[in-house]
């Protein structure tokens, strides 16, 4: 519950997530976040981020730890006809549904939206898939680096000389988990106006192409391939990242006052007055040349120097942090996007916080990342099911309990 209001936004939705990996769990982690009550579907070989490690915590996967918070699970093998018969109860008592198996297979499970709205037609169905829910390409799996070569974003990221690179994060996946959570929150507004439930498609390598807006609409207005600028901009100047006598530090300028600052601080006034330098487009036309009469100026003195006197002036600029230095940082620390909560194998669990504050009816991490099967019994037992034949379910492993440590 909230501390402030002793409610939280979705308490009464209930999601059931049959998705893997990261892009679903991140996008139920983020309902969950507000309150929802998330049950998590794992099969009997678990969900696949368990596996991508090291690093483990106590022998738990990092990745997973990382995505599926505020979640009950329950682990059950649904090939079989008692564990295709609790999904489809599941799917009964739930608001919202995601899954992101490829097409053919959810119809081959008996899952599909056809399927489960005819039971519930009051369901918001979320599917997400590599390149669509039908197409050319509706059969082929699809990873990361595949969306991002794809959707050109390796082709814009790096220096002139680069060959293409990455994005350092999963990025399409975190991107469509969040456009998954946003078109959920759509269809759940339309349902209270309408009554009716949803089907939606969301494609991995759509959701980083839209991500990508101010520099695809760039090719639109010249008919070319956007330059690389490494850490710079195209469309404003001086942005980039400049060494300084001990540290590198970010500029990001594009308005004119704060142009006018950064000269006074670096002691270029000269520079506001050289028509080269004059407006916004004429800097960024100009950039090599103005990068580097600043960056001579900055590498004569410390960052924390340069910085102090920035921040005073308003001049948007920051640290280049690693992750260490990220959870250091007073603002960060105050925006609670660092947190710890008990975890009943790993003692507690360190979390990102959530960065959606609501004042009135704020969300709430208020469960760890849960064992393989950790609420089976739980779940089962809210479905209806009797204590004998849940026994029975697990004794038949249709169904998987963890077994808690004791304390």
């Amino acid at each position: 519950m909230s501390d402030k209001m002793g409610r939280l936004p979705l308490e009464s939705v209930t999601v059931l997530d049959l998705s893997r990996v990261l892009s679903g769990p991140y996008c139920t982690m983020m309902l969950g976040d507000m309150g929802a009550k998330v049950w998590k579907v794992e099969p009997p070989t678990g969900d696949d981020s368990r596996g991508l490690a090291p690093p483990y915590i106590k022998g738990e996967s990092s990745y997973y730890l990382s995505v599926n918070r505020n979640k009950l699970d329950i682990c059950l093998d649904i090939t079989r006809k008692e564990g295709l018969e609790i999904i489809l109860r599941m799917a009964d008592k739930a608001d919202v549904l995601l899954e992101n198996f490829r097409p053919d297979l959810k119809e081959r499970l008996g899952i599909s939206y056809e399927v489960i709205s005819k039971r519930n037609p009051r369901l918001i169905y979320a599917s997400i898939s590599a390149f669509g829910q039908d197409g050319p390409y509706r059969q082929l799996p699809g990873l990361d680096n595949i969306f991002q070569g794809m959707a050109g974003m390796m082709q814009i990221t790096g220096r002139e000389e680069d060959p293409p690179l990455k994005v350092g994060e999963r990025i399409a996946d975190i991107i469509t988990g969040m456009q998954a959570a946003y078109g959920i929150m759509v269809a759940l507004y339309n349902r209270f106006e309408t009554g009716k439930g949803e089907c939606l498609d969301l494609s991995l390598v759509d959701s980083l192409i839209s991500a990508q807006a101010p520099m695809i609409y760039y090719y639109f207005a010249t008919g070319k391939q956007p330059p690389k600028r490494g850490n710079g901009s195209l469309f404003s100047a001086p942005t980039d990242m400049f060494e300084t006598a001990d540290r590198p530090i970010n500029l990001c300028i594009f308005i004119d006052k704060h142009w006018a600052r950064l000269c006074e601080v670096l002691g270029l006034e000269s520079l506001v007055q050289d028509p080269r330098f004059q407006s916004n487009p004429l800097r960024a036309q100009n950039f090599k040349v103005l990068n580097e009469r600043i960056g001579k100026v900055l590498r004569e003195k410390p960052a924390s120097y340069w910085m102090e006197r920035m921040r005073k002036a308003g001049i948007p600029c920051g640290y280049v942090y690693d992750y260490e230095e990220v959870f250091q940082d007073p603002q960060v620390l105050h925006n609670k996007m660092l947190e710890e909560i008990p975890h009943p194998t790993l003692g507690s669990q360190k979390m990102i916080g959530i960065p959606i504050r609501l004042h009135q009816n704020p969300g709430k991490i208020r469960l760890p990342a849960p064992l393989q099967g950790q609420h089976s019994r739980k779940i089962l037992r809210e479905l209806g099911y009797p204590e004998g034949e849940i026994d029975s379910l697990i004794q038949q492993k249709v169904v998987i309990q963890a077994d808690l440590p004791r304390k």
